[in-house]
């Protein structure tokens, strides 16, 4: 059964599949597909998630193996798949028989790029066709593209005219992950209250051409290559600018959350290419996250997440503290660095005092 994307909600709510295929190449479709199937699969009481990468050295085997052992800690599973090529070594063996004698208590997740049309036709594939829920993703552009961005505003109470939603368009060029970042940023920048928040042309395009958020950018970036002196300046001078602490601790959090998520995808299948899919990285940033990825563990960044709901915490007056202060040693700990082993030739940016 083909389920599109934009449906897959609505179709878990109504029923689920003993199998699932997400598969192809648009990134941010793709990762919303499968941490939906995963969330849907916790909520239906499938506590136990095992994870396999399927590459040429994978013994298919193990899934018979999976199906039919009895779990110590969960009476119902997800069973995972990471199919990196878009078929099986095993020309589909495994597969045609599991679906052939589904297990109980057991969903099954196959994870995919692109599958080719002439896989599409093999008789593993149509095996899983029967009894599977078969999510496809595309890139989308054009007016399609536009709905779809309008749909996303929508969710975040956001209401924009036509001219506004082709700026988008125009800005992003067909890059998901980029319009979802302009959505992210719209939302921070006109937080909604109560009612729908309707957007003019102007704040629109103040917000998609502003330069604040690939200053944040660099300034992650210059901490996480151990730059501390200059992150520190650079977190001075946007503070001097008037740029909201809560937008640089959002868009600093989010790099955080992305690095552990990576480390955590590392750890478990020891494979950087899966590590990295389902993320967008420019390309001149891809040695230094790769670096990072390669040495660093997810618990690292996971604690610096919880120091950023600090800041969180202490820039709405929930907590006492001063925020900027926070945001600088936490700069510090993505340098690896201590902020009092740094020697600064002026005191122009006292950043763990109370900010201007």
């Amino acid at each position: 059964m083909q389920i599109r994307p934009d449906q897959l909600r609505k179709n878990l709510q109504a029923s689920r599949q003993p199998v699932y295929i997400v598969c192809g190449e648009e990134p941010l479709q793709h990762r919303e597909c499968v941490d939906m199937l995963r969330k849907a699969a916790r909520y239906y009481g499938y506590d136990e998630r095992e994870v396999y990468t399927a590459n040429a050295k994978f013994d298919w085997n193990t899934l018979s193996i999976a199906a039919n052992e009895l779990s110590l800690f969960a009476s119902k599973r997800l069973i995972e798949i990471h199919l990196p090529t878009g078929k099986p070594s095993d020309k589909g063996v495994a597969l045609i028989d599991y679906c052939e004698n589904l297990p109980e208590d057991i969903i099954l997740l196959i994870v995919a790029g692109k599958i080719e049309s002439a896989t599409r036709k093999s008789k593993w594939f149509k095996a899983v066709d029967k009894v599977a829920g078969i999510i496809s993703v595309w890139p989308i552009d054009g007016q399609p593209l536009n709905q779809w961005l309008n749909k996303r505003l929508q969710g975040k109470g956001l209401n924009l005219a036509a001219d506004s939603l082709q700026l988008i368009n125009d800005r992003v060029e067909g890059n998901l992950l980029a319009a979802d970042q302009e959505i992210e940023k719209l939302s921070l920048l006109y937080p909604v209250k109560n009612t729908m928040l309707k957007l003019d042309y102007e704040q629109v395009s103040y917000a998609v051409f502003d330069n604040a958020r690939y200053n944040i950018f660099d300034l992650f970036d210059c901490a996480l290559s151990g730059d501390l002196k200059r992150a520190s300046r650079m977190l001075f001078s946007l503070q001097r600018e008037g740029q909201p602490i809560m937008l640089i601790m959002t868009l600093v959090a989010k790099e955080v959350r992305m690095l552990a998520k990576m480390c955590a995808a590392m750890e478990q299948s020891q494979d950087l290419q899966s590590a990295l899919k389902g993320f967008y990285i420019f390309p001149k940033r891809k040695n230094l996250i790769t670096q990072t990825i390669r040495s660093t563990q997810a618990e690292y960044w996971q604690d610096l997440l919880k120091k950023l709901l600090l800041v969180d915490k202490m820039s709405k007056g929930s907590e006492p503290g001063e925020p900027w202060g926070v945001m600088q040693l936490i700069l510090a700990d993505i340098a690896n660095q201590s902020y009092l082993d740094i020697e600064f030739k002026d005191s122009s940016f006292p950043l763990l005092q109370k900010g201007d």
